[in-house]
């Protein structure tokens, strides 16, 4: 049976070795790109013509409002707390449209070295209205070293108005196009 201050110090050690995991993974500084996209999803609501009883087919409206890459340098115990409990954060406006708007972003990130790396988020169902999408791009998603990076933001939407079982908008919106540059370290 051990001690209690074998077990103490056992604990202690084991406490620092994982606390030295991020700095092990990252070193004392951690390249990050913050990536924001605005979204605006507009429609009407489905409505029922009474003469008919036919319910009639909603139009709705998407597009990217805007894209923004800011890149920055984190400690990386701060990278591992966000990549792992706010990676990707979505504020929106409260819509009075009860659609059922189905948001997926597509990343394509080209490296320094010319290799592709691809990676979907999926921010969850949403209404109509401005969204804004952050999320963050970091070593674990290919930004490990320093250079110019391309990345390639597609994005699809699905919207389901109330009283409709599929999707009556399924749009993919113009792929977005944006290069920048992570500084070496210094």
């Amino acid at each position: 049976m051990m001690s209690k201050a074998k077990a103490g110090i056992v604990l202690i050690v084991i406490v620092g070795a994982l606390a030295l995991v991020p700095i092990a993974l990252y070193g004392t500084e951690v390249n990050v790109a913050k990536v924001n996209m605005g979204l605006n999803i507009g429609g009407t609501t489905a409505m029922t013509v009474s003469d008919v009883g036919v319910l009639q087919i909603p139009t709705f409206t998407a597009g990217l409002s805007s894209v923004e890459i800011n890149v920055e340098k984190m400690n990386p115990y701060s990278y591992m707390i966000e990549r792992n409990t706010a990676r990707t954060q979505v504020s929106s406006e409260d819509s009075s449209d009860q659609a059922l708007v189905e948001i997926s972003i597509f990343f394509n990130l080209t490296t320094p070295s010319n290799n592709s790396i691809t990676f979907t988020l999926n921010p969850g169902s949403q209404g109509t209205g401005e969204h804004e999408v952050s999320t963050l791009v970091g070593p674990e998603e290919g930004l490990a070293t320093a250079g110019e990076f391309h990345l390639t933001i597609t994005i699809t939407i699905r919207v389901t108005p109330p009283g409709f079982d599929e999707p009556v908008v399924d749009l993919n919106l113009n792929p977005v196009n944006r290069t920048f540059t992570v500084p070496a370290a210094g």
